[in-house]
Order: structure tokens, then C-alpha cells, then sequence
């Protein structure tokens, strides 16, 4: 598990407002229609290469807001959106993070235990795998972000494809800043997304990304290139 420690202690970050708009563009999505049962958005098509956005409208235990990807327009919370996309795990323990967590020590500690939780091989978890995190400095638009990465790899059950879930959060915004989820029970499914443009603040050069601890393995830290973004 990742260990880390940060000034703010719980809550989303400042850069988090009403009016805050944030467009991820879809590298990848399923030939099926899905249906967006949580939301409540009917099912839903998106084209390669097509943006998805969420503009915030109220910002509450959840961050509440209006929600496009593809066919579908819909003012839901971004936890429904989740969960909708596939963007967590559904263990016996739930991780459903959403499009923005909470951001410092105590939240990213809480995040990074309830998402061992959900894959924990435990009895009744049909969802148990291997969950591992890690940080890394993802660059966006010459912008150095600093990020928490997640990792899910799905034990085989014996039906369809394993789910393998990957959901990268800026550990200033916690906004998701990349994703990229498949698995099948007979139709496949797959959504690569990743954030556009550069609009939070970048990593500081006081803090960076250091090597981190993770299930007794040191990892070295990363970089690679997407977007992340901010319109007001």
C-alpha cells in the first residue's frame, strides 16, 4: 500500500469549484451500447476520439454535476458515473473513487485501504485479484502533474474475461486523470479515457515523487504523457 504524507488532512481540493469544468477525450470505448443504469442516462455509444465532460453543479459528500459522454447527457454524481463506466471495483467491499477524490493524507490513505479491501480473497468476494497503487509524475500540456495510480487485475473465474481496472488520480485536484478498464461476461467491454488540457497547479518541486513502498517491493516512479484540464 502506498504511504505518503500532505498538508491538507481531508476534503477536495480548492481548485474543485461550481462552474468547474473538466474534459477527459475517449481513446477508447466499447462497440456495444451500455446502459448507464445508475445515472440513469439509457445506454450509451461514444466514438473514438470523442470528448467526455463533467461540469460541476454542487459539491456535497459527492461532487454532483452534468455528465456527457457520447449519446448520453446526464446530471448525476460522479460515484453514480463510476460505477455506470466501471471505474472501481464492485468487491465485497465497494471502491467506487468516482471522477474526483479527496485529496490529503487522510483521504488518500482511506482511498488506498478501502481499494486493497475490494479485491481482497476473502469469502464471498467474487472481485478478489490484486490490487497494487503507486505515484507517478504524469506530464500534461508541459505540466508536471503528480499522481497516485491504481492498479486491479481481476482473478480468473472461470467465465468471460477478468476485469483489469487502472484509474490514475492528481494527488493536488484528485481529479482523474487517466483510466483504462476492460473485462467481458460475454460481451466485451473497454474505455480508455484521458484528461485534456492544463489548468491545475503542477507538482511541487519541494515534494516531487519519491519511490514508494508497496507490498514489500520498492517501484521506481514513472513518467508518461495525457492531459488534464480546467474551464471556467
Amino acid at each position: 500500500m502506498v504511504s505518503l504524507t500532505a498538508s491538507q488532512v481531508w476534503g477536495y481540493s480548492s481548485e474543485i469549484t461550481v462552474g468547474t469544468e473538466i474534459e477527459w477525450q475517449v481513446d477508447a470505448a466499447p462497440s456495444d451500447a451500455f446502459n448507464m443504469f445508475y445515472t440513469g442516462g439509457g445506454d450509451w455509444l461514444a466514438e473514438n476520439g470523442s470528448s467526455m465532460t463533467f461540469s460541476v453543479i454542487n459539491i456535497g459528500e459527492d461532487v454532483e454535476g452534468h455528465f456527457v459522454i457520447g449519446n448520453v447527457p446526464v446530471i448525476s454524481n460522479d460515484t453514480e458515473i463510476a460505477k455506470d463506466l466501471t471505474l472501481g471495483v464492485w468487491g465485497l467491499t465497494e471502491w467506487w473513487p468516482g471522477l474526483i477524490v479527496d485529496v490529503g493524507q487522510t483521504a488518500i490513505h482511506s482511498l488506498n485501504a478501502t481499494a486493497y479491501a475490494s479485491a481482497e480473497r476473502v469469502s464471498g468476494n467474487y472481485l478478489n485479484g490484486t490490487m497494487t497503487s503507486r505515484y507517478e509524475n504524469i506530464t500534461v500540456a508541459n505540466t508536471l502533474i503528480e499522481c497516485i495510480v491504481f492498479d486491479f487485475v481481476q482473478d480468473y473465474s472461470g467465465f468471460g474475461e477478468p476485469q483489469e481496472t487502472q484509474l490514475a488520480y492528481s494527488m493536488g485536484s484528485g481529479v482523474l486523470v487517466s483510466a483504462n478498464t476492460s473485462y467481458s461476461f460475454g460481451v466485451p467491454y473497454n474505455l480508455q479515457i484521458r484528461l485534456l488540457e492544463s489548468g491545475f497547479p503542477p507538482v511541487s518541486p519541494t515534494i516531487g515523487i519519491y519511490p514508494i513502498l508497496i507490498a514489500g517491493a520498492l517501484l521506481a516512479v514513472v513518467v508518461v504523457v495525457y492531459g488534464i484540464g480546467r474551464r471556467n
